[in-house]
């Protein structure tokens, strides 16, 4: 058996142990209090399979005899919960994986997460094939079976079906479960350390569970964005939404995640691109998640955006109307037929039917009349319809006529197979009783009017996005994620030109030359007019170091911007090794940015953005992981600013659009090929010019990792050496 075939084996093997873990027969505890707390939580939620206490100093642990040794226990378990000191856990480990054991739920802590790297080296080592979570990590809560390894307090109950919760932290997996929301939560996994199995590892072992509906993740760094690329296709293909909240679009919310987990957290318009490839719902709070989950677990998914919003008052309509259109959901008017019949069913004007509709309140109260007012509602095609109802406090109020508004919806549903929500503005608003009624008739009670119309849109965009991303090929993952460790060297403009040419990037007709004079040779030789840079590995930024003219109509000129960039150059204590001469491109109708930056999530990745001096002052990009396509960078350059000038700004000339996509297919093309040893990239400003007339690199800088063979280290060779790693074109 080769290397492969061993380690492929080895990971089937862990992932049928991690399914033992999440759905055991039998459970071990291991240690003091905490493992006291593991059986009485286990005992609590009902499991009926055995619990096995072992700790060889005490005679009994929740009304159980004590094990002085996991050899003693009578075979080997399906999952253990480890509450013993760090450095006893490896030993416990072997011995467990020793035995057989499915897996164990690592509780301790003070491993990688306070330094110990080491010691978690070592913890992972003893456990073998036995699938490992955490270490530091609260455990696995099992809601479908009663199977509970957790041992600290949890909010949880006993459900049928429902949506997963993996969380990166142990307390946001913990608060999760104490919600007042009804959301059915099928498993929760607070993952700890991810020493063995991380993320990606539990998305998948949860999408072997037809009782799981959708999967929220509360993500603050992924350390294998393969596996978690697999995973997520995954989803896709069985249809199981994963609805993300990712943490760390601050630098202090990135700061304290490094600092949490150890993951590495990429920056977030790589998430951003990131979940987009993947089809991973992103949302912004955690009241956010929960409400997304539940629309999927109770309704279903949607086919689309378009919504019917019911309530009996016009500021609540215009609320819905605003905090919907916001999101990307779509309220379309009602057929001029159906708007005349429901009129007189409301009585109300027809020209007040609308949508969102307020119904008014000649209907309030009455059960019938509501019932026939909604059904005849949602007999056009809605993709989702949504009643606004907030629900006044029921120790001070009588409920019964916004209960007939509820009950209407639920009733008119029986006739029309709408997926439907009741929203309550304000969350504290819709009590418990009435949610369980909603949700019972699988109608999700949503409690907030943004988070609501937030799950109502995550819902109505899935399943288009979906099928365009399975018409797709599939996203291999990223190009090369390896960080080089050694020291980058940059290439100048001229040398940067030459290798992004010979992937097809169009370059300006130019030449290195060393004098003034030879200088002002090239320019005749090209043609006037033309621009003048000074070439140098150090010279990054031309424009603030003087280094550049541009429009440059005859010999002298050239002369003379030669001498007076030797001046600036000289005055910064920079020196020029050349004068790169081009031919001068004015005719452009925008200035694009392409560039490529090292992710330590992704890899290498493609920035596109508003290029030349708007870089900066706009600072609007589009990131996309590689390997791309026309298709997503034409979409990415068409949602720039520079968009609409490309298009044809008020009367003016369109740019080439199809130049400008294909000159960022040939910097991706280029990347691929040298994923391994480029830093970073930037073409900047890439010039387009009108339709027809292409598009022009008018700037590029790069620099490179890589070693140097011949001196052993980056010397003064080293950008020689580095060239000799750069890949040519096919």
């Amino acid at each position: 058996m080769n290397t492969f075939d061993a380690e492929a084996g080895s990971v089937e093997r862990r992932r049928r142990n991690l399914w033992r873990v999440m759905q055991p027969c039998h459970v071990a505890v291991i240690g003091g209090n905490a493992a006291e707390e593991a059986a009485r939580q286990l005992d609590a939620v009902g499991f009926e399979g055995p619990v096995w206490p072992v700790n060889p100093k005490r005679d009994t642990i929740a009304g159980r005899s004590c094990f002085r040794a996991v050899e003693d226990l009578p075979e080997a378990p399906d999952a253990v919960v480890i509450a013993v000191p760090a450095s006893a856990c490896p030993d416990t480990a072997a011995r467990l994986a020793a035995m057989g054991a499915g897996g164990g739920i690592c509780f301790s802590a003070r491993f990688a997460e306070d330094g110990d790297h080491a010691l978690e080296r070592e913890l992972v080592a003893a456990a073998g094939d036995m699938a490992l979570v955490g270490p530091n990590c609260h455990g696995v809560l099992n809601y479908l079976d009663g199977a509970v390894l957790w041992p600290d307090e949890h909010g949880g109950e006993r459900v049928a079906r429902g949506a997963a919760f993996i969380s990166q932290s142990g307390n946001v997996a913990m608060n999760a479960t104490f919600h007042r929301r009804s959301v059915p939560l099928a498993y929760v996994v607070g993952t700890g350390n991810q020493a063995q199995l991380d993320v990606g590892d539990f998305v998948d072992a949860m999408l072997d569970d037809e009782r799981v509906d959708a999967i929220g993740l509360f993500v603050e760094g992924l350390k294998d964005v393969g596996r978690f690329a697999r995973a997520a296709r995954r989803a896709l293909e069985k249809g199981v939404p994963l609805v993300a909240l990712k943490i760390g679009r601050s630098d202090e919310a990135a700061r304290a995640a490094l600092s949490h987990t150890s993951a590495l957290a990429g920056a977030d318009a790589v998430y951003e691109a990131l979940f987009e490839r993947l089809g991973v719902l992103r949302v912004e709070s955690m009241a956010e998640l929960l409400e997304t989950l539940k629309v999927f677990s109770l309704t279903g998914r949607m086919g689309g955006n378009r919504v019917l919003s019911l309530s009996c008052s016009g500021g609540e309509a215009a609320l819905m109307a605003d905090a919907g259109a916001a999101v990307g959901l779509r309220y379309p008017a009602p057929d001029p037929a159906l708007a005349v019949e429901l009129a007189k069913r409301l009585s109300i004007p027809a020209d007040s039917i609308g949508n969102p509709l307020d119904y008014n309140t000649h209907v309030w109260g009455d059960p019938a009349a509501t019932a026939s007012a909604f059904e005849l509602a949602l007999s056009q095609p809605y993709d989702a319809a949504a009643l606004v109802l907030d629900f006044p406090r029921a120790e001070r109020c009588d409920l019964t006529n916004w209960r007939v508004a509820m009950n209407g919806l639920i009733a008119a549903r029986q006739h029309r197979n709408v997926p439907a929500a009741v929203i309550s503005v304000l969350p504290e608003s819709f009590p418990e009783e009435d949610r369980a009624a909603c949700a019972n008739t699988g109608i999700a009670p949503l409690q907030g009017l943004r988070e609501g119309v937030v799950a109502l849109a995550a819902a109505g965009c899935y399943e288009p996005r979906r099928r365009q991303l399975l018409d797709e090929a599939i996203w291999p993952g990223p190009p090369s994620s390896e960080s080089p460790t050694t020291e980058a060297v940059a290439f100048d403009e001229a040398a940067a030109k030459h290798m992004l040419a010979d992937f097809g990037l169009p370059v300006p007709n130019g030449k290195v030359v060393a004098t003034a004079s030879e200088a002002a040779e090239a320019a005749r030789a090209i043609g006037f007019p033309v621009a003048v840079k000074a070439v140098g590995a150090d010279i990054a930024h031309k424009s603030e170091l003087g280094a550049v003219a541009l429009d440059l109509t005859t010999e002298d000129a050239v002369v003379e911007s030669v001498a007076a960039m030797t001046r600036s150059l000289e005055t910064a204590g920079v020196q020029a090794t050349g004068w790169l001469v081009e031919d001068m491109v004015s005719d452009s109708v925008a200035e694009l940015l392409v560039g490529v930056v090292r992710d330590a999530v992704a890899g290498p990745v493609l920035v596109i953005g508003d290029g030349g001096v708007l870089a900066e002052l706009v600072a609007e990009t589009r990131t996309l992981l590689l390997p791309t396509t026309p298709e997503r960078i034409r979409a990415a350059i068409e949602s720039l600013k520079s968009g609409a000038l490309l298009r044809g700004y008020r009367g003016k000339a369109a740019g080439d659009i199809d130049a400008a996509v294909a000159a960022c297919m040939a910097v991706a093309h280029f990347t691929e090929a040298n994923a391994g040893h480029l830093a970073e990239l930037d073409v900047n400003p890439l010039l387009v010019r009108p339709q027809g007339r292409g598009a022009v690199a008018a700037d590029a800088f790069m620099r490179f990792y890589a070693p140097c063979a011949e001196t052993g280290a980056m010397g003064q060779d080293s950008g020689k050496c580095v060239q000799d790693h750069v890949a040519q074109a096919p």
